[in-house]
């Protein structure tokens, strides 16, 4: 019965460090792997930006063998990629045109760089008239290296393997939330109505349905905050400068300023179309969270670390947690009993959790290592070319 008083079976305190090392080393292997190249690449930045992102990479994944938790170090990693992204990005927009901004005969020469974040609103359109809406190139070209196809067979692998946890392991634009998050050590807003969480399903309805009448990624055109920080279109009209200053506003008000008040990733949670999207992969994966009702309290220390409101009420009576789960694994680290736990679909609870936790971690933190790595390390590599 709920409530009643068991043992934790969580393993007991941290792994030895050699047995911590012995479940780094594939990982180790793989980053070395990743970032190899960087070593054959002329100059020193590119040299030193591989091997720093080697030694951070394996650096995480071997502090959360050690401890046996997940989001503070995932956390860590996924900021840097937020943070570190519309550097190298920003740069090389700059070095290719000479601006963020883009500007019209840049997009119809199909020079945007691509978004995963246009993904829903393409299906319709090409699915009724195998039409590519996004201003964007196929295949990567000199002018545009960010092509529509790399990208999203990228998207979909990790979609298969890891379902919603891409967006705490691959969105970028996420880890920029999440860092401003983190800041406070408590709230200042601490009651969200958990209905909100309803917002994104009709934001993307609404670009979906509005993309495939007007031919444009809605989204994308008007209402995505990143574009304050990324690229958007140049500004040389009463039109883009409207566009532009809803950009802003909205990166302002729900990556800034109610991430610092609430401690929740407000975008993601309350905004992002591409959320409750990605959460449909959820039932493709075979990893999800649970809790496990005969040890857990309803203490609810799990809802209050839960950063998107997956993790109500409901979820915790359900036992098991919502669809829109992201897997960060803020939820399982902070429940002081262990109730919270990762798990493999059609294994029973009493299965090990940690060896759950285990498999998708090898499978998240290799495509983090991949993807996001290789973000943090062509920043660097800019970096760095400024000092050497």
């Amino acid at each position: 019965m709920p409530g009643t008083p068991e043992a934790d079976p969580r393993p007991n305190g941290p792994r030895s460090v050699g047995r911590s090392l012995w479940l780094t080393l594939p990982m180790a292997l793989w980053a070395l792997l990743m970032f190899s190249r960087s070593l054959a690449l002329p100059g020193p930045a590119p040299k030193l930006a591989g091997l720093i992102v080697f030694l951070y990479t394996t650096t995480l994944f071997f502090l959360m063998m050690r401890t046996r938790r997940t989001h503070r170090w995932r956390r860590i990693f996924f900021v840097s990629v937020g943070f570190l992204f519309p550097i190298g990005f920003i740069w090389d927009l700059v070095a290719l045109r000479g601006s963020m901004s883009i500007p019209i005969e840049q997009m119809l020469g199909g020079n945007t760089p691509f978004c995963f974040l246009a993904i829903p609103m393409m299906i319709v359109p090409a699915a009724l008239t195998r039409t590519l809406i996004f201003p964007g190139s196929i295949l990567p070209t000199a002018a545009n290296p960010h092509a529509v196809g790399a990208m999203v067979a990228l998207w979909l692998i990790a979609t298969l393997v890891l379902g919603k946890g891409w967006c705490a392991y691959g969105c970028f634009f996420g880890g920029i939330e999440e860092g401003f998050a983190a800041l406070p050590r408590k709230p200042r807003l601490r009651h969200v109505d958990p209905r909100w969480r309803w917002m994104p399903w009709a934001v993307l309805a609404t670009t979906v349905l509005l993309s495939a009448a007007m031919f444009e990624p809605v989204y994308c055109s008007w209402l995505c905050p990143f574009k304050a920080v990324t690229e958007f279109p140049e500004v040389n009209s009463v039109t883009s400068a409207v566009q532009f200053a809803i950009f802003g506003a909205l990166f302002l008000g729900l990556v800034v300023i109610l991430p610092l008040l609430t401690k929740l990733r407000t975008q993601c949670a309350f905004f992002c179309p591409f959320g409750p999207f990605q959460a449909l992969s959820n039932h493709l994966s075979v990893f999800d969270v649970r809790v496990d009702r005969s040890v857990c309290t309803d203490c609810v220390t799990c809802r209050r670390a839960c950063p998107t409101l997956v993790l109500d009420e409901r979820a915790i009576e359900r036992g098991r947690a919502g669809m829109s789960c992201m897997k960060c694994g803020a939820c399982v680290d902070a429940c002081p009993r262990g109730a919270v736990r990762w798990h493999i679909r059609g294994t029973s609870l009493s299965a090990s959790s940690e060896t759950a936790r285990l498999l998708y971690l090898f499978a998240a933190w290799g495509f983090a290592t991949l993807f996001g790595g290789s973000i943090i390390a062509n920043s660097l590599t800019k970096l760095l070319g400024l000092v050497f």
